[in-house]
């Protein structure tokens, strides 16, 4: 897709088997160009990472405002706690934590379809990289700005173009605030609102080429503990455990089963241990993160870990792990292969180059998903340099990915059979 002089899309001279409805929805949303990108510049502005409260309240408000202005009835669940012993990356608590819902399901037959997005960034708030940069050869850079403020306006306009054009699809869009940290403080919530939706469509950024996502490798957080005996590194060094020698023989043997090259990967990182170099430290500890493309490579993960563990409760120097899978492997099932041929078969028709992959990445898909629903992800910008100080967004890629899921949705909704 390009856009011509004056801002406008033409999309609208490529679409090739488009019916009456959806030509509506091209021409709506290539009016929507400057909107788009100025709601892009509102959010991006608005600092939410590292669990900062003020900028993820500023930003549920305005998206609650939004939604509810298209007749959307506006919930708010509060986050539950994280696991005590998880430590990066670190949150603000679980108020900061709160998700909001939209939703507008009413009656019909149509399949009910559940968006997910989610408001936080890895960016610090008090940073320097704080604003939607001006444009140059096509892109802009903002912290956010893909992953996934870009995905918010596109969702955003996708639906205000539907409910505008008066196009009868029945949907929801949960918001949480804890995606970047591994969304423990939202999980419920999520799981709750799969049992009651047919379809789930995720705005995470788009792989490369535009393609969508279809499988996820799933992913486990780990933390080993290491006990010794403290003594003075000199004078008593006999009478010393090293806890940090214990942990530094756990990490070796855990991380000796790490391949890429296979989709099974185990990274260490921080670590803990020792209060000065003179005394032998009596604790030490590491926090860890798995992923595994399959079954048998979990099972692999959790047994490697599991013989790490000292059975001993009174031994010296001792091990202990503890391991949550707080994003279950995430396969493409036949339901996700169908919503995928619908959505090549929508960028087909627009002219927009797509296809799907799978990818080592994590989403809230991925939890969605192990709840009984069957997701698509990727239909968010393009963009890149995720999580950086120089992460940018194709600024054609909004109008695009709009007219792109809302055309979708349009769809999937008179299409209720596919599942």
């Amino acid at each position: 897709m390009s856009l011509t002089a004056n801002g406008r899309s033409e999309l609208r001279g490529s679409c090739m088997a488009l019916d009456p409805v959806e030509s509506k929805i091209v021409d709506a949303i290539a009016g929507r160009r400057e909107r788009m990108l100025a709601d892009l510049a509102a959010l991006v502005s608005i600092p939410t990472g590292h669990g900062f409260r003020e900028g993820l309240e500023q930003t549920r408000s305005w998206m609650a405002a939004r939604l509810g202005a298209l007749g959307a009835t506006i919930t708010r669940s509060a986050g539950a706690a994280r696991p005590d012993w998880l430590r990066e990356p670190s949150v603000a608590g679980a108020d900061a934590c709160e998700m909001i819902c939209a939703m507008r399901i009413g009656s019909g037959t149509g399949a009910r379809i559940l968006l997910s997005g989610h408001l936080d960034t890895v960016h610090d708030p008090a940073g320097s990289f704080r604003k939607l940069s001006a444009e140059v050869d096509g892109i802009r850079q903002g912290p956010g700005a893909a992953d996934m403020k870009g995905g918010l306006v596109v969702a955003l306009t996708g639906l205000e173009s539907l409910y505008a054009l008066e196009i009868p699809v029945r949907w929801s869009f949960a918001l949480n605030a804890d995606e970047e940290s591994g969304s423990f403080a939202s999980a419920a919530h999520l799981q709750a609102l799969a049992k009651e939706h047919d379809i789930g469509l995720v705005l995470e950024p788009t792989a490369a080429e535009g393609k969508f996502v279809t499988a996820r490798a799933g992913s486990a957080q780990f933390r080993i503990d290491a006990f010794g005996r403290a003594a003075h590194a000199g004078r008593d060094a006999a009478q010393g455990i090293s806890a940090v020698g214990a942990l530094a023989g756990a990490i070796t043997q855990v991380l000796a089963i790490s391949d890429p090259a296979v989709g099974r990967t185990v990274n260490i990182g921080p670590l803990q241990g020792g209060a000065a170099t003179n005394i032998v430290p009596d604790h030490a500890a590491a926090w860890g993160n798995a992923r595994y493309s399959n079954d048998a490579q979990r099972g692999e993960i959790e047994a490697t870990l599991a013989a790490c563990a000292t059975n001993d409760a009174s031994a010296l120097p001792r091990v202990t792990v503890r391991v949550i899978h707080n994003r279950p492997r995430k396969p493409e099932t036949p339901a996700v292969r169908a919503i995928a041929d619908i959505a090549l078969g929508v960028a087909a028709d627009l002219g927009i180059k797509a296809g799907t992959t799978a990818t080592g990445g994590v989403s809230d898909a991925n939890v969605l998903q192990a709840a009984g629903l069957p997701c698509l992800d990727g239909l968010g910008v393009r963009g890149g340099n995720l999580h950086r100080l120089d992460e940018f967004v194709v600024v054609e890629s909004l109008v695009e990915r709009a007219t792109l899921l809302a055309i979708l949705m349009h769809r999937l909704a008179r299409t209720p059979s596919v599942l």
